[in-house]
C-alpha cells in the first residue's frame, strides 16, 4: 500500500513543536451528554474544575484557531464559543502554548438542530439539519464576539448534512428527494452558484489531508482536491474485498499524513489514499467493535475504544495493532441511543471519557497504563484533551 508523507503547514504553523512530553501540561474540556454544562479541568494541578454554563448538552469541536471551543448544542439550537484558555506566545527563539483561564464569550449562533461542524484555516461552519441550512462564520470576527454568519447557503429542505468550507467555495451536501440521507455533494461557488457535483449515496463523514477532502458514502467515497480553484471531485469505489455491509461513517484528519482512517462498519477500520487512482483501501479488523478513535498529534498512530472496554494502540499507516490494555471503561451496548464513549489525544495522554461511570479516563499513551480516573460530571460525553508547555522560571 502507497502512502506520502507531507506536513500540513497551515496547522503545523499554528500549534508549536512541543518541547519534551515531561514539560507540558494538560487541560481537559468535557461536555456532557445530559446537563447543559462543559467542565474544564487543569490536570495535575490542585484547582477545583471551572464549570461552563451553556443553553444544553453539547458536542465540543476545537476551532482554526487551536484556542477556541465550538459547543454546538442541537437540542437548544445554539452554537457558543469557548476561549479554551490556550494561549500561544512568542519566546524568542520559539513560540510556546501556555495556559490562561478559560471562558465562554457572549456571542451566539442561533438555528433549528445544528450538528454537523467543519473548518478551514480561517473559517467555521455550521449546517443546521432542522432547515437544510448551512452558515459560515469568520473565525477571527467569532472570536471577538460576533457569532453572526458571514454566508448563508438553504439547500430547500432538511437532511443530516455538512457544509464544508474551501477558501471561497464551499462543499455543500445536495438533499435526496424525500427523507433519508443526502445523495450528492455540490462545489458551490463565492457567489452562491453550484459549480459542480459528486453523487454520493447516504452521504455519512468526512475528513481531511493534504489537500484532500474526502467524505464517505454508502458506496464509495467522493474525494475533492483542494489545490485547485475551483476544487475539483470524483467518486472512488470501495474495494470488491471491502467488508460486506460497512461504509466509511467517521474520518480522521491526519497532520503528517496523507493516509485517512475511517471505520467501517462496527469492527473495521478502512485506510486508504485519497491522492491514488483506486484509493489503496486496506481493512483492518478489531478484536471488538469499536466504540470510538483518535490519532495521535502526528497521524500515524492510533487508539480506539472498544465496546469490552478495551483500549488498542494501532498503526495509522499500516491498521497493524501495536499494544492493548483490558477494562479502561466497562462494557457498552452498541444499540443505537446508548451514550459511548469517546476519545482524544494529546501529547503522551488519551483521555477517554466513560459516561456510564461519570468518569473522565486518562491513559499514557505510550505504556497504555490507566493514569488516572476523574469525576467528572453524571454522563460526560464529548471531550477535548489539551496540551502546553511549562513555564520555567529563568
Amino acid at each position: 500500500m502507497r502512502h506520502a508523507l507531507f506536513l500540513t503547514t497551515s496547522f503545523a504553523c499554528a500549534m508549536p513543536a512541543f518541547a519534551d512530553h515531561d514539560d507540558l501540561r494538560y487541560r481537559l474540556l468535557v461536555a456532557d451528554a445530559e446537563a447543559p454544562q462543559v467542565r474544564v479541568f487543569d490536570i495535575d494541578a490542585d484547582t477545583a474544575p471551572i464549570t461552563l454554563d451553556l443553553a444544553s448538552s453539547a458536542r465540543i469541536y476545537l476551532g482554526p484557531d487551536g484556542r477556541h471551543a465550538w459547543a454546538v448544542q442541537g437540542e437548544a439550537g445554539v452554537v457558543q464559543l469557548i476561549d479554551t484558555g490556550l494561549i500561544e506566545e512568542d519566546h524568542g527563539d520559539h513560540s510556546a502554548l501556555v495556559l490562561e483561564a478559560p471562558s465562554l464569550l457572549p456571542g451566539t449562533a442561533t438555528g433549528e438542530r445544528p450538528v454537523h461542524f467543519n473548518m478551514d484555516a480561517e473559517t467555521v461552519a455550521v449546517f443546521w439539519d432542522g432547515t437544510g441550512a448551512a452558515t459560515l462564520h469568520d473565525m477571527a470576527t467569532a472570536a471577538a464576539g460576533d457569532l453572526s454568519p458571514s454566508a448563508m447557503f438553504e439547500t430547500g429542505a432538511p437532511h443530516h448534512g455538512v457544509a464544508v468550507p474551501v477558501g471561497d467555495h464551499t462543499l455543500l451536501t445536495v438533499a435526496s428527494e424525500g427523507e433519508g440521507l443526502p445523495d450528492a455533494l455540490a462545489v458551490i461557488g463565492p457567489d452562491g452558484a453550484e459549480l459542480s457535483r459528486v453523487d454520493c449515496l447516504n452521504f455519512h463523514g468526512e475528513g481531511k489531508a493534504g489537500s484532500f477532502i474526502a467524505l464517505g458514502c454508502e458506496d464509495g467515497v467522493a474525494i475533492f482536491d483542494t489545490s485547485v480553484t475551483p476544487p475539483t471531485g470524483r467518486f472512488v469505489a470501495y474495494p470488491a474485498d471491502a467488508p460486506e455491509g460497512g461504509m466509511l461513517r467517521t474520518l480522521l484528519s491526519p497532520r503528517d499524513t496523507l493516509a485517512l482512517v475511517g471505520n467501517f462498519g462496527a469492527e473495521y477500520l478502512a485506510i486508504f489514499d485519497p491522492s491514488a487512482e483506486s484509493g489503496d483501501f486496506t481493512f483492518v479488523e478489531l478484536p471488538a467493535p469499536r466504540m470510538a478513535f483518535a490519532l495521535d498529534d502526528s497521524g500515524m498512530e492510533g487508539f480506539a475504544i472498544l465496546a469490552d472496554g478495551r483500549l488498542v494502540h494501532f498503526s495509522a499507516l499500516t491498521g497493524r495493532i501495536l499494544g492493548e490494555t483490558s477494562a479502561v471503561t466497562g462494557a457498552y451496548s452498541m444499540e443505537r441511543g446508548v451514550v459511548r464513549p469517546m476519545i482524544d489525544v494529546a501529547g503522551d495522554r488519551i483521555a477517554i471519557t466513560d459516561p456510564a461511570e461519570g468518569q473522565v479516563v486518562l491513559v499514557h499513551a505510550d505504556t497504555l497504563e490507566v493514569v488516572e480516573r476523574i469525576d467528572a460530571g453524571e454522563t460526560p460525553r464529548s471531550l477535548l484533551l489539551l496540551a502546553a508547555e511549562v513555564a520555567h522560571e529563568h
